[in-house]
């Protein structure tokens, strides 16, 4: 829905001038945020996808935060990290992709794939990272809160 509205707001723009930048309600990102964004659309890339790092490992054992690190930080697991907490696009881009599918988890990561497919100039960066809540009670299924629970499982 706030894609929509910033599409329908520049209507009257070029959609390649227009850049859309989404984050989560329990992220904090840095005041530089944007203009890193900004700055990396302005180098030619159609869409950047950020990194996260937890600002409050509160509740859960050393061992997770441990894991994590290990995990996140060596880029290991099935793609490189994808979150909608940290993500921007060109409009023109996100137009060509499809925009965000209607679906109840992972959304991020099939716009990401979308994105990609367009052919569109893809940056996978962890110089543009927020921070994110390591909240307990996970909203989507096998999103970020899911992914920590994992961790403490079979940490």
């Amino acid at each position: 829905a706030g894609a929509r509205e910033v599409l329908r707001r520049t209507s009257h723009l070029d959609p390649a001038d227009v850049w859309l930048a989404t984050t989560d309600a329990d992220t904090l990102v840095p005041v530089s945020w944007l203009r890193q964004q900004a700055r990396l659309a302005d180098q030619g890339w159609d869409a950047v996808a950020g990194t996260v790092w937890v600002a409050d490992w509160s509740g859960y054992p050393q061992r997770v935060r441990a894991a994590f690190h290990e995990r996140y930080g060596a880029g290991l697991g099935p793609h490189p990290p994808v979150h909608g907490a940290n993500l921007g696009f060109r409009a023109a881009t996100y137009l060509k992709a499809g925009g965000f599918p209607d679906a109840p988890t992972a959304e991020d990561h099939a716009l990401v794939a979308a994105l990609a497919a367009t052919g569109g100039r893809m940056l996978w960066t962890r110089a543009v990272t927020v921070a994110t809540s390591a909240r307990r009670e996970a909203r989507a299924p096998n999103g970020f809160s899911h992914y920590l629970a994992d961790l403490e499982a079979t940490a």
